[in-house]
Order: C-alpha cells, then sequence, then structure tokens
C-alpha cells in the first residue's frame, strides 16, 4: 500500500469562530460517483453550538463544494442543541439518508460529559433523507433507541440479502446525572419495516463483568457472503488504560457475533472498509493511533479481519501534537475528560472502484482543527 494523496476538505484555520474545530467525520462514495464527507463544526471539540457541514467532491478530494450547513438543526423544540454526528448512506440510488446524533446543550455551561459521573447529555436520533445530493434534507424520522444515552455509531444500513431489514448501530452509557459505574454496550437496532419502526435490539459487544469496555464500533459487510465485521475502540476499566483494537465477526441477519478479539492494531476509533478482492474477504482498516508518532494509519487484511499486514501499514496522517492528555492512558473518570482536548482522529472512509481507500478525518492544533482527507492505493 502507499498514500496518494492528500489535502483537506474544510480549512479551520481560516474559518469564523463557531467553525475552527471539525470532527465527528463521515464519508460515503454516492451511485453517481461524487464523493461526500460530513463533519460536526464547532467553537471547540465538545462545544455546545455543534452544527453539520456536508461537501462533495467530484474530482476525489483535490476540490470540495459545501452543499449543507445545518446551522438551524441545532434548535429542536425551542432547545439550544449540539449536532453530534451526521453519518451518511444510500439505501436507494440517488436517495441518501442521514444518521444524525443530536445533544441538548440547552443549558450552555453544562459540558457534554459530567465531569463528576461521565453521564452524558440527553441525546437524540434521528433519519433524515435528501434526494438532491444533500443540498436539503426532509423532516426528521426519530430512531426509537429506549436505552439511557444511547448514540448511534455508524450509519444505517440495509441487511444482506433483506430489503425491508435495517440495521442501525448504537451503544449506550449512562445518564448525565447517574453517579453508577457505566456499563456501556455496542448494539445493533433493528427494524422490519423499512426503518418505519424499530423494534429489536441486538447486542453486538459487552463484558459481563464490566470490565472491557468497547466503544464506538464500526462496521462493515463482506460483498459475497453478507458476514458482519464489527471493530471497536477497547479499554481496560480496571488497569485504565487501551487495549489493542478488538474485532468481532456477527451473521448477515445481524443477531449472532462471536466474542470480541485483540487485532495486533495499537489505536482507538477504527474503521473496517471491506475492499473485496479474491474471495470478497479483502478488508482495510483506517485508525487512530494516539501514541508515538501519533497520526492516522491504514492497514490491510486478505482474511477479513483475522490476520493483518501490518508490516505494510501506512500513516495517512502525521499529527504534529506530540503526546496528548491520557495518551498512555488514565482512570475512566480522567480519560473521559481528557478527550476534549485531543487534535486529531475519528476516521472514516470509503473504497473507490480504482483500487483505492478514501479517508477523512479531523487533525489540527490548538483551537484549529480541520476536517482532512487522504487516498491510499491497497
Amino acid at each position: 500500500m502507499r498514500l496518494v494523496a492528500s489535502g483537506t476538505v474544510f480549512d479551520a484555520t481560516a474559518a469564523p469562530a463557531n467553525q475552527c474545530s471539525a470532527s465527528g467525520t463521515s464519508a460515503l462514495l454516492a451511485s453517481d460517483g461524487t464523493l461526500l464527507a460530513a463533519c460536526r463544526l464547532g467553537t471547540k471539540r465538545e462545544s455546545s453550538d455543534g452544527h453539520a457541514a456536508l461537501f462533495a467532491s467530484l474530482d476525489r478530494g483535490a476540490t470540495w463544494e459545501l452543499r449543507y450547513l445545518g446551522l438551524a438543526d441545532r434548535v429542536r423544540d425551542g432547545r439550544q442543541g449540539d449536532t453530534r454526528s451526521f453519518l451518511l448512506s444510500e439505501l436507494v440510488p440517488g436517495e441518501l439518508t442521514a444518521t444524525i446524533m443530536w445533544a441538548d446543550r440547552s443549558d450552555p455551561d453544562a459540558p457534554w460529559v459530567n465531569p463528576t459521573t461521565q453521564g452524558l447529555r440527553p441525546m437524540e436520533n434521528v433519519h433524515r433523507l435528501s434526494r438532491d445530493g444533500g443540498r436539503t434534507w426532509d423532516s426528521e424520522h426519530p430512531i426509537d433507541l429506549p436505552h439511557p444515552a444511547s448514540s448511534t455509531t455508524g450509519p444505517v444500513f440495509a441487511l444482506p440479502g433483506d430489503a425491508t431489514t435495517m440495521a442501525q448501530p448504537f451503544e449506550h452509557w449512562k445518564a448525565y446525572d447517574d453517579p453508577a459505574l457505566g456499563a456501556p454496550r455496542a448494539m445493533l437496532r433493528l427494524s422490519h419495516d423499512g426503518g418505519a419502526t424499530w423494534t429489536e435490539d441486538v447486542v453486538v459487544a459487552a463484558d459481563p463483568r464490566n470490565e472491557t469496555w468497547f466503544w464506538d464500533q464500526r462496521l462493515a459487510v463482506h460483498p459475497e457472503t453478507g458476514d458482519l465485521v464489527a471493530m471497536f475502540w477497547t479499554f481496560d476499566r480496571l488497569a485504565g488504560r487501551d487495549l489493542p483494537i478488538h474485532i468481532a465477526w456477527g451473521t448477515p441477519d445481524g443477531r449472532r457475533w462471536t466474542v470480541p478479539q485483540p487485532t495486533p492494531l495499537d489505536g482507538q476509533h477504527c474503521q473496517p472498509i471491506s475492499i473485496g478482492g479474491p474471495g470478497g474477504s479483502g478488508l482495510v482498516a483506517t485508525y487512530t493511533h494516539r501514541r508515538n508518532p501519533p497520526g492516522i494509519r491504514v492497514v490491510r487484511s486478505a482474511d477479513f479481519g483475522r490476520t493483518w499486514e501490518v508490516d505494510g501499514e501506512v500513516e495517512a496522517y502525521a499529527s504534529a501534537a506530540g503526546t496528548e492528555p491520557a495518551a498512555q492512558g488514565a482512570a475512566h473518570a480522567d480519560y473521559w475528560n481528557a478527550m476534549a482536548a485531543w487534535q486529531f482522529g475519528h476516521p472514516r472512509g470509503v473504497f473507490l472502484p480504482e483500487g483505492e481507500v478514501f479517508v477523512t478525518f479531523y487533525g489540527g492544533s490548538g483551537t484549529a482543527r480541520s476536517a482532512r482527507w487522504a487516498r491510499v492505493e491497497v
């Protein structure tokens, strides 16, 4: 593999104050060949003024057009809020679906994460549709997630071989003022009527002892068998440190999952990307490597994530921020509070027909964190 090109989707260094920190990136290659990248923009990574921005490129990232800026979406039922994520999928050709997670920030002085309990602000999760390439979006369709502090972690997708069954990845944690120890779970919420109602839960990953925490699941689908794969930022609660990225495999119906296993990848957020190849089992993972040297990495697997070609790993982005707070590990309370200061991360990606992987992420230093991209030949 090799890095082919890289650049900036949105330059935060030249942006107004309420857009100088990008985060929460997502990517989609639309059926018409347009490359789409979305992100959250705000004053800070965890500020109360976050809003979605959607960009489009017709030349594989060389130039970008702003198609949507969701400033008005911050207010819901008279409450000020923060659009935390805007995750993209195309379930029907020509129709985009955004999976949106919104947090109530009606008290602007209350931080996103309670510094005492580590609980999260109240959240609402919705879908919205666009039929004009993301320029306009219709009304919201709520996703019924009946668990406290639930947040969507990936775009909605149709389960293989069943056009009416949709799966929505999410995780749940605990409410803002809940003093109890959190017990996170990575889950799927299933709809059996094309997204009209959401009625079934599946646990993708959870430790019954609540000692290992599986965060921020990212999924991919095998193009031939329909098998699912999920990768997790994994944290050892007792030791107060990250474990290697873990991986689990699921059946095409999304209902049965293996126990997560460690990979040789030392990182956090990790997006698997199916690239096909012999037997359809080619997989690429793009992930955040927080320890020295910090950056965004891309690595390939020929057997759907069971082994990894770590010697051929490519650095898609090198962070100039140096060692960041709690990068070497910390008690979970300190870890939650340190995340707001991190200068890069959250990679997402798609496979391009030219045999390249397009990766988008945020990165910068100080108060300016731009939305960035890289293309890696695989």
